[in-house]
């Protein structure tokens, strides 16, 4: 009986421990990951040309000589929402610079969208939201996924991504690129 007992312990622990492990492990790649234009596929901006919240065509080409930002999300997407709020402060913080943050959502319609802002407490106007209501963009810029955010210079060259969530603006990898492209 005893032997039992030790064998059921012994089980129990090292299924805790898987467990722990697969926790621990999701947790350190639920973070936004940077990956190199030459990664992504992109070195030249593709073209974005989207209807935003007002019904106003915006073109990312009329943003030349201004570093952008481009994020694609969804309302649904868990870690999309998290992003949203750290989007808004990278154009708070950095707008008055020359950054311009572009929220490129995926097949909502507008009702949709919304009701999430209005249900997260987020202005209408708190950042640029376009509609890629046929994901058509998303395939342009070849994203795997979402949240996915591009980093764009003033040169119009595509730096590279961040495959997942930002989840702090402030973090020395997403601050030490803008800022680097910011001063150029």
């Amino acid at each position: 009986m005893r032997y039992l007992f030790i064998k059921y312990i012994k089980r129990v622990l090292a299924l805790s421990l898987s467990f722990c492990l697969a926790v621990l492990a999701f947790t350190s790649t639920a973070h936004a990951q940077w990956r190199p234009s030459k990664e992504t596929g992109l070195t030249q901006t593709p073209p974005l040309q989207l209807k935003n919240l007002s019904n106003q065509l915006i073109n990312i080409s009329n943003f030349s000589g201004k570093v952008i930002v481009v994020n694609f999300w969804a309302s649904w997407c868990e870690p999309c929402r998290e992003e949203f709020g750290e989007l808004i402060y990278l154009r708070e913080k950095y707008g008055s610079q020359g950054l311009v943050v572009l929220a490129v959502n995926l097949a909502e319609m507008k009702p949709r969208i919304m009701q999430f802002l209005k249900g997260n407490g987020i202005s209408e106007n708190a950042i640029e939201i376009l509609l890629d209501r046929n994901s058509t963009t998303y395939k342009t810029w070849k994203a795997r996924g979402i949240p996915t955010t591009f980093l764009v210079g003033k040169n119009s060259v595509v730096e590279g991504a961040w495959i997942g969530a930002i989840d702090d603006a402030d973090a020395e990898d997403v601050k030490n690129k803008i800022e680097f492209l910011l001063k150029q």
